[in-house]
């Protein structure tokens, strides 16, 4: 062989073994990565725990589900503490019904790793599949009750603040109407009383209040609105001071701040009642309305509006219904939209942990398919006519238009102040005669002292149960909230309701969560 023909074999055999060694140290190094991003589990935050037990459902089991929120807390009222936000910015990322249910995470939602999946996120089930149940045309008299496709809450139930348009005048409310009064027992100190801006501005730029050293809200009513429609008023601005005085106040809100703070002095230990044009929850952004001298929260031991057992809910969603679970299609929106976003986080080269996660939605999927024909089955049960869902707020039209109801709300007749009074019981009363309403359902147990009062009015019975309306309930899954909420509808209203069967589903979707 000549000495060319040898150099050009060695050159060859060179070049040959050094892609083959590349080729070998390659797929090594590849192999290695592959197995490291499988390997690594990722750090997901769920805000709402209806959402946590969603995503836990759809994640991998390597994967780390945080529930931001316990159970027992009102996500409406939810204050980020500091360990709260380290959770939020670690997090690999961030699941949240968004500010329509859980108004903190405003701040939070625009951040890279936020996913929102409530209702700005979907697409509202219109349930062209559900033969019919969207019309309601069989309840004669309330047309208003049979549009909610949209679901844009029109405020209706708070008193007539909508839109804020005449800003300046008070022109809603009647002379002298208060809409909030709340009571508390406070000792000899002062007090903050803050006012913030909510989606860029205040509900009002001027707002009168009035405080009477009293034990009895009712009893104080009548002087109350009386000093509400005087003209002969004290007007305040940011850090002035209020005292218990048979003089309203004008409270001026500073627009060029973020938040407008007013001194409380409270010159002897007793119980104050706090009587107010707006209600205070229509100022809150970050923080609590009333404050001790500690920076503590100030809760009034009984407000009018009552809700009961010292809650007190903010049912305003900033024009969209967020209660958007109650109908099993959109939790399959949701859920749709937590897989795209969980699958961007696994390589493109990881087919099976993407395939993996493909897969549990879809059993996520059929399971809610399941509880949608359940709860169609179930409620096929109740007499058409008796078919008329009556609570406090807003809360269950997605279920009321999947399903076939009509739904109420009693602060449609109840008006701003929510309590039984001669000028709207009457109303109130004439709407549940006329509707032929079977049961009122409690959004708390026990009922509200509202609830109870107009129950025993009007000789509607209460729900022995209580619909959980804002989310999980103590114990229980997603699937189990709707069974319960279905079961309680269905055995008030003339109808039988298979638990067992709804109990079967419950297992099933534990065996995805857990």
């Amino acid at each position: 062989m000549s000495i060319f023909k040898r150099l050009l074999t060695n050159k060859t055999s060179s070049s040959r073994s050094i892609i083959k060694n590349s080729v070998i140290a390659g797929t090594i190094i590849f192999s290695g990565f592959g197995q490291d991003v499988m390997a690594k589990g990722k750090s997901y935050v769920a805000v709402e725990p209806l959402v946590c037990d969603l995503v836990k459902s759809i994640a991998l089991t390597s994967d780390e589900v945080t529930c931001l929120v316990d159970r027992k807390q009102d996500v409406h009222d939810l204050k980020i503490n500091p360990r709260q936000a380290q959770l939020l910015n670690k997090a690999d990322k961030v699941f949240t019904l968004g500010k329509e249910m859980t108004p903190s995470m405003r701040n939070w939602e625009n951040k890279k790793n936020t996913v929102v999946v409530g209702v700005s996120a979907i697409d509202v089930d219109d349930h062209s599949d559900h033969g019919g149940h969207d019309d309601h045309s069989d309840h004669g008299g309330h047309d208003d009750h049979a549009k909610h496709s949209a679901k844009v809450d029109d405020h209706s139930d708070h008193g007539g603040h909508d839109d804020h348009s005449d800003h300046g005048g008070h022109d809603d409310h009647a002379e002298g109407a208060f809409e909030w009064a709340g009571k508390f027992q406070l000792s000899k100190g002062s007090y903050k009383w803050s006012f913030e801006k909510v989606d860029g501005e205040y509900a009002d730029p001027a707002m009168k209040m009035v405080i009477l050293k009293s034990n009895d809200i009712e009893g104080s009513e009548d002087l109350a609105k009386e000093l509400l429609g005087s003209k002969d008023s004290i007007s305040r601005k940011n850090n002035g001071t209020l005292i218990a005085s048979n003089k309203a106040f004008i409270l001026n809100f500073d627009q060029r701040k973020e938040s407008t703070v007013f001194n409380v002095d409270i010159k002897e230990d007793g119980q104050y009642i706090f009587f107010t044009e707006h209600m205070p929850f229509e100022f809150e952004a970050t923080q609590h309305f009333f404050k001790d001298v500690l920076n503590s929260d100030v809760e009034p031991i009984a407000q009018v509006p009552d809700e009961g057992e010292g809650h007190h809910h903010h049912h305003d969603h900033g024009g969209l219904d967020p209660h958007v679970w109650h109908d099993p299609h959109n939790i399959i929106k949701m859920g749709n939209i937590i897989s795209k976003n969980l699958k961007k986080d696994i390589s493109v080269f990881n087919r099976g942990d993407r395939k993996l996660i493909s897969e549990r939605f879809k059993q996520a999927d059929s399971l809610l398919e399941g509880l949608d024909s359940w709860i169609i089955e179930q409620v096929s049960s109740i007499p058409e006519e008796n078919r008329v869902i009556v609570s406090k707020h807003k809360a269950m039209e997605y279920y009321g238009d999947a399903f076939g109801f009509e739904t109420i709300s009693l602060l449609d007749f109840l008006g701003d102040s929510s309590s039984l009074r001669p000028e709207n019981i009457s109303s109130t009363l004439k709407m549940l005669d006329e509707e032929k309403v079977q049961a009122i359902f409690p959004e708390q147990i026990p009922a509200s002292k509202l609830l109870r009062n107009l129950s025993r009015q009007s000789s509607v019975p209460l729900a022995s149960n209580q619909i959980f309306v804002d989310g999980l309930m103590m114990d229980g899954n997603t699937v189990s909230v709707a069974v319960h909420n279905t079961c309680t509808i269905v055995d008030s209203l003339g109808g039988s309701c298979d638990k067992e069967s709804g109990s079967n589903l419950e297992s099933e979707w534990y065996k995805l969560s857990d």
